[in-house]
């Protein structure tokens, strides 16, 4: 199917347009991720080679349905799309023996999970090692000094002059690095930084140079390092992100939604898309969606997302359970009640 059939209005314009830098906010069920594959579609259909085209998101989950959406539209090519995490990204990067010889670091990521606000599995050890409790205290305080430092990564609070500002967290880092390197591993909240840090210093590495179009989905999930890599791998190369800011839930792992606000004053001469008819949700969702969204505006502001007309008005069912147990087990129920009418379909 041509990349154009069955394109109207601003989903056009996504794959159309050949301005450098684009930005498309975009609000839930608008079509953003239809319109971006077409955008691909048509890339690959003019000839363009497949292993330049770089599409980013911000999970894994999204990377691989995003791939699987780039294969799906049965273009020659679509299969050999760069398709992936940032995080994977960086991987690859900090793979390079150049990039491990100049910072001397490992691209060896540690495992990790949380229980009880202690870290575990492959932390622990890193716990145990770093320090007593009366300098750098508990199991639990040192698993909040090293997010607090992933934190400092991830917002690059590590760029500015005196960071760390406390003696003790000074040698809480230093200490940290050091196990790091001994034990030749990396922290994941590591690996984005640490690969800006060899691409801003190395000019020449075919990462700056390798994509001539990258495309950026759920750019408000992107934490600032993550946001400040995009620029850097994209600055010779036509850069399209989509996102929207009051899509953000990712705060937890350090988003930066404010990014996509600020985008423009970075790259003044951004082309501007907004897509903000939700074709997907009953009528009476995208009405409780603006009441919930809009108490994060100032008074006044129209309603982010409309329905489509012919969307159906939708049943609505408020809730209320007197725990959170309750809540957990109501929810399951419901949706043991819905599989049965899902597999009929």
């Amino acid at each position: 199917m041509p990349w154009d059939e069955g394109l109207t209005g601003h989903a056009w314009d996504i794959a159309a347009i050949d301005s450098k830098t684009v930005r498309v906010m975009a609000g839930p069920g608008t079509g953003k991720t239809f319109a971006l594959m077409r955008r691909v579609a048509r890339l690959l259909e003019a000839g363009i080679d497949p292993s330049m085209i770089l599409a980013v998101t911000f999970t894994r989950t999204a990377a691989a349905d995003l791939k699987k959406s780039i294969e799906n539209l049965n273009v020659h090519g679509s299969d050999l799309i760069n398709a992936r995490t940032l995080h994977s990204l960086c991987f690859s990067v900090l793979q390079e023996v150049e990039a491990l010889s100049y910072l001397g670091r490992f691209a060896r990521p540690i495992v990790t999970f949380n229980k009880s606000g202690v870290l575990r599995f492959e932390a622990e050890p890193i716990l145990v090692d770093l320090g007593n409790a009366e300098r750098f205290g508990t199991k639990r305080d040192k698993t909040k000094r090293i997010r607090a430092f992933e934190a400092a990564w991830a917002r690059l609070q590590c760029d500015i002059p005196g960071w760390p500002q406390e003696p003790i967290d000074h040698e809480f880092h230093n200490n940290l690095v050091s196990w790091l390197k001994f034990h030749e591993a990396i922290l994941i909240g590591e690996l984005v930084p640490e690969a800006l840090r060899y691409l801003r210093n190395n000019p020449e590495c075919k990462a700056l140079s390798q994509y001539r179009y990258v495309v950026v989905d759920e750019y408000q999930d992107l934490n600032n390092a993550e946001q400040t890599l995009i620029d850097l791998i994209s600055a010779s190369a036509d850069l399209i992100i989509v996102g929207d800011e009051n899509q953000s839930i990712y705060g937890f792992r350090f988003a930066h939604p404010e990014g996509i606000i600020e985008f423009s004053n970075q790259h003044p001469d951004t082309h501007d898309i907004n897509l903000i008819e939700c074709r997907r949700c009953p009528q009476m969702v995208v009405d409780l969606a603006n009441s919930l969204i809009l108490q994060n505006h100032p008074p006044g502001i129209a309603p982010i997302i409309t329905a489509k007309d012919d969307n159906p008005a939708g049943d609505i069912a408020i809730v209320q359970w007197a725990s959170l147990e309750q809540e957990a087990q109501g929810i399951a129920d419901y949706v043991n009640y819905l599989i049965p009418k899902f597999r009929s379909k």
